[in-house]
């Protein structure tokens, strides 16, 4: 399951996700996008595997996909979920001919997220409108 401290878009060729915690951001190619997709459905890493070598990813894609999520979850990209949760349906096509997941981390603009109230967002949302007195 997706860290809830973390924030990310989806682009033609690849995703970008970043951490507000850290202010590091990441790119995925379109492998690494799809494992991001399922895991942020609920999708376990051994699941995610499963599913991408059943759509037609070839077998070794099962060592690299866990792979990859060890690195999401080293980073704090992602978190084991819950106990009992249920995944959401998600059923992304796996990206043919198969690339292995990669990610790669930035921290130019560290300071910038780190600084930007953006992430400090309660349920009223941000900006927050200032209370009206009578």
């Amino acid at each position: 399951m997706a860290n809830p401290n973390i924030v990310w878009q989806a682009f033609d060729e690849e995703s970008v996700v970043i951490n507000l915690e850290s202010g590091i951001y990441y790119s995925f190619n379109l492998a690494g996008a799809l494992i991001w997709h399922l895991i942020e459905a609920g999708a376990s890493p051994a699941d995610a595997a499963d599913r991408a070598v059943q759509s037609g990813a070839p077998e070794e894609a099962r060592g690299q996909i866990l792979e990859f999520c060890e690195k999401l979850l080293r980073e704090g990209l992602i978190a084991p979920a819950p106990e009992g949760a249920e995944p959401k349906p998600a059923s992304p096509e796996t990206p043919l001919p198969w690339a292995a997941p990669s990610l790669a981390s930035y921290t130019d603009m560290q300071d910038l997220f780190l600084l930007d109230p953006i992430h400090d967002v309660d349920e009223a949302g941000w900006p927050s409108r200032p209370t009206q007195t009578p």
